[in-house]
């Protein structure tokens, strides 16, 4: 640029600052907050123009010595005063203000609440607790400025248990103290092995439990996080390797479930694994509902003065020969022996631990040996039952500790070719999934998993069946959805074994409502899944269900046809953590689709 241009525009800032001028001379307060404004608003003005004068000076400086540049200067040097000048004067009307509202502030008045005293940290003298007690005892006492060194050492001293309170330190004071408990207990090798160790030793389960689950959940998380802090950062190959670990610390049941809900053969994150084991825990909570408490018999017998004493027995079973007997031996003091593991301890079949170590197919056995309710397992006959639990997993005529898992893939029982049974059989000799109640020949009521999902944007209504192996779709809605259908030759099979070939399979993309979840799943075709669900209108309004909440399936109390199933290997990914629990016996629980009714 020439020194003309560079003139002009030194022409027109100076022109800028003289409307400050006359604004900053001309000013008198009347609206406070739009004075406020205004003030700032020109203020900011004047930091631009301070820059843009500083900008000219440099230019001015890169001209050709030989250009004459005193004057222009000096100009600009004055500019650069009267910038400032106006800048001072509007700073002290903002402070006025400032001022203003720290004096409002003052005067409003502030609620005090009285908050409970907080106790103070202790230290026991485990590794693995020192860091979380040194945070919060600096945070609350060695970070305070009020107290003086002696205090601090006091609180110290009392804050310190078993054997922390055996630690010396150099020197009498609340530095020298601290230091030493820090040479003690921040040992980073030892902290790493304690908390690698605390993985490594978590109990097997044995058994389908939340709460074990819940616990091993909690405890890996809370190792992880301590570990985490001591820089020790996670990668693929420590979550393989803790995964394996984990995976073989759960029972059979889980271990097999988590691999249905593999969709890849990619290694699952630890992340993936724990998340599996929220879902599971949600599961479990849910179906777990009925109460198998200990049913007991009174039997009267007569004493010596021929008064009729009464006795309870719980565990009776029917010999060949004789009419029902107690198998429990009772001492005079009233002992009774378990009929299964024969030890003088009162519990039920169902509580029983050597019942428990046995497979499904090995505790049946035992049921049909000793007359034990297969549904309940109390001691009456399986046809006699009464009561309206069904198993939690497949929902069939039988307990969920009798739940066998096929050797080979499963078809639900809702599948064409897979007739109830259960008006053929005797229902100790069969699992039928659509029990009927012997007395008034009507099936029994309960509710399937039923959602509505979406297939190339056209609802359709599913079955959510943790159970299956596979996934189902009736040839019908195959077809109506414009699917592909690939020939194949396989079969499958279902309850009591009884096998039918499919010769279709299909490919399909389905969706919750709003898309925000898509999966693509593979489908056995079948002719039809000819199920309705439930088998009769139900009387929902006595149920208070919440109004904000949205059903995955509005018509879930009216007999509906079935178009597809969803089997274990999705059934997990669909399942969400939150859960409304209605009644002792309904549940909502959140899903991609949103809330089923289980």
């Amino acid at each position: 640029m020439t020194i003309t241009e560079l003139n002009r525009k030194q022409t027109a800032y100076k022109n800028k600052l003289k409307k400050i001028e006359q604004f900053v001379n001309a000013f008198q307060a009347v609206d406070g907050t739009k004075d406020y404004i205004e003030l700032t608003s020109k203020l900011n003005s004047i930091n631009d123009i301070l820059k843009e004068l500083d900008n000219l000076q440099n230019k001015y400086f890169a001209l050709p010595d030989k250009i004459e540049l005193n004057n222009s200067l000096d100009i600009l040097s004055d500019i650069e005063e009267d910038a400032e000048k106006f800048k001072v004067s509007i700073l002290v009307f903002l402070s006025k203000y400032e001022e203003q509202k720290t004096e409002n502030a003052k005067l409003t008045p502030k609620s005090h609440i009285k908050l409970p005293d907080l106790p103070l940290p202790t230290f026991s003298g485990k590794f693995q607790e020192f860091e979380n007690f040194k945070t919060q005892f600096m945070s609350v006492i060695g970070n305070n400025d009020s107290l003086y060194e002696s205090q601090k050492l006091m609180y110290l001293k009392s804050a310190l248990k078993n054997e922390a309170t055996l630690i010396q330190s150099d020197q009498d004071n609340f530095d020298s103290l601290l230091k030493a408990l820090e040479n003690r207990y921040e040992n980073k090798r030892a902290l790493v092995d304690i908390h690698i160790a605390g993985i490594l030793s978590i109990n097997k389960l044995h058994s389908e439990n939340s709460t074990q689950i819940k616990s091993l959940i909690d405890t890996v998380r809370n190792h992880m996080r301590f570990l985490k802090n001591l820089k020790l950062e996670s990668n693929s190959l420590s979550d393989a390797i803790i995964l394996h670990v984990l995976n073989n610390k759960i029972d059979k049941k889980s271990q097999r479930l988590f691999q249905l809900s593999l969709t890849t053969t990619q290694v699952p994150s630890l992340q993936d694994f724990l998340s599996f084991l929220e879902v599971r825990c949600i599961q479990l909570e849910s179906v777990i509902k009925s109460d198998f408490a200990e049913k007991s018999i009174p039997i009267k017998n007569k004493s010596s003065s021929g008064v009729i004493n009464s006795r309870w027995k719980s565990f009776l079973t029917k010999d060949k020969n004789k009419t029902s007997t107690a198998v429990e031996s009772i001492s005079n003091q009233g002992q009774k022996a378990c009929v299964i593991c024969n030890q003088l301890k009162k519990h039920s079949v169902y509580n029983c631990e050597m019942f428990l170590n046995h497979s499904p197919l090995e505790r049946y056995e035992l049921c049909k040996k000793h007359n034990i309710c297969t549904n309940c397992l109390n001691f009456h006959p399986s046809k006699s039952c009464t009561s309206k639990s069904r198993c939690q997993i497949c929902s069939s005529f039988h307990n969920a500790k009798l739940h066998r898992d096929k050797t080979h893939v499963s078809i639900p029982s809702t599948a064409e070719g897979f007739i109830d049974t259960a008006h053929k059989v005797n229902s100790e000799q069969c699992f039928a999934l659509r029990p009927t109640d012997k007395k008034n020949s009507k099936p029994m009521k309960y509710l399937m998993i039923t959602a509505v999902a979406y297939v190339n944007g056209m609802p359709v209504r599913i079955i959510l069946d943790s159970a299956s192996e596979i996934n189902f779709i009736s040839s019908d809605c195959a077809i109506s959805l414009g699917l592909k259908r690939n020939r194949i030759h396989s079969s499958v099979s279902g309850i009591n074994g009884l096998a039918q070939d499919i010769k279709y399979e299909t490919n399909a993309i389905i969706s919750n409502k709003d898309n925000s979840f898509k999966k693509s799943l593979k489908f056995m075709v079948v002719p039809k899944i000819p199920s309705v669900t439930p088998s009769c209108n139900l009387d929902i309004s006595k149920l208070s269900l919440p109004k904000h909440i949205k059903l995955a399936d509005s018509s879930f109390h009216k007999p509906a046809k079935i178009s597809m199933l969803f089997g274990a290997q999705v059934f997990f990914k669909i399942i969400k953590a939150d859960q409304i629990k209605i009644n002792d016996s309904i549940t909502l629980q959140n899903s991609v689709f949103n809330y089923i009714v289980t």
